[in-house]
């Protein structure tokens, strides 16, 4: 398995992880896209159940 692009393919793309801003290359070598690893995730996911972006103000029933 050649990794390394050639004519016929694209280079990889790169993004930045959502938690810490890293970079991350989107392909199969990077298990825990778009985040840069497993810790970044779990903080992510953690935010998400806590719910720590809600709108100041904003009443949950």
């Amino acid at each position: 398995m050649n990794t390394k692009p050639g004519k016929d393919q694209a280079p990889p793309v790169t993004v930045n992880c959502p938690t810490c801003s890293a970079p991350v290359t989107w392909d199969e070598r990077s298990p825990w896209r778009p985040f840069c690893s497993r810790r970044c995730q779990l903080i992510d996911l953690d935010e998400w159940l806590t719910d720590d972006d809600e709108e100041p103000g904003v009443k949950q029933e």
